[in-house]
């Protein structure tokens, strides 16, 4: 059972007419697309609720072979990454791509850190689907994916591997001093659990932040 989510503001966000919504969701409007994206209640619960669903589903075939899972949940997968890639005004080519041929374990970190979208940020919480901070975030998303990470943006950091910014791939963890965020896989595409009166959100990181992120590989 899907909780249901908080919205993160009340600004409402075009949904392209590649990807098949509930009939449910209101028509929405234009909003500039390319910083920290604030959604209504219905379009942050779609994608929270659809990415457990993925994550879900490739969970329940994690013991398979990999080569017998290239195609579970491919059209949701594929309907998720046409209306990120249009809210952070990205490549939705890339961006499915990339969703499509990552490892199942990444691809289950991923979706999972995605089901929180919309969940209030607080403070040393660590309750998925009712609030979270930064580093609870990606511990649940990593755990669900059979990776136990503790808790703490710094703790996170020293104990993963180092990469580069070229090398990042879906589900790795960008830090800078206090916050952790989880790439999507393309660059400078997160999600995250932002402080102040935010909630978890997909963003794109602003150029002049990027000197200050340090990049690293949670499976070592």
């Amino acid at each position: 059972m899907v909780a249901t989510l908080t919205a993160v503001g009340v600004v409402v966000v075009p949904v392209p007419a590649t990807v098949s919504l509930p009939v449910s969701l209101p028509v929405p409007v234009a909003v500039q697309p390319a910083a920290a994206v604030a959604i209504n209640e219905r379009a942050a619960t779609w994608i929270a609720a659809t990415a457990r669903e993925v994550a879900l589903e490739l969970r329940a075939v994690a013991d398979l072979p990999e080569r017998e899972t290239d195609g579970v949940a491919g059209r949701h997968i594929n309907e998720l990454a046409a209306l990120v890639a249009y809210l952070l005004d990205a490549n939705v080519d890339e961006l499915r791509d990339t969703w499509t041929t990552t490892s199942l374990q990444r691809k289950i970190a991923l979706f999972s850190a995605l089901s929180q979208i919309g969940v209030p940020y607080r403070l040393n919480a660590d309750a998925p689907f009712i609030a979270l901070d930064c580093s609870s975030l990606t511990k649940f998303a990593w755990i669900q994916a059979g990776v136990d990470i503790e808790r703490g943006s710094a703790q996170q950091y020293a104990r993963a591997r180092r990469i580069d910014r070229d090398e990042v791939q879906a589900g790795d963890l960008i830090w800078y001093p206090g916050h952790i965020m989880m790439s999507l896989g393309v660059p400078d595409l997160i999600v995250h659990a932002r402080s102040g009166e935010r909630a978890v959100e997909i963003h794109r990181i602003d150029s002049t932040r990027l000197k200050w992120m340090r990049f690293v590989d949670p499976l070592g």
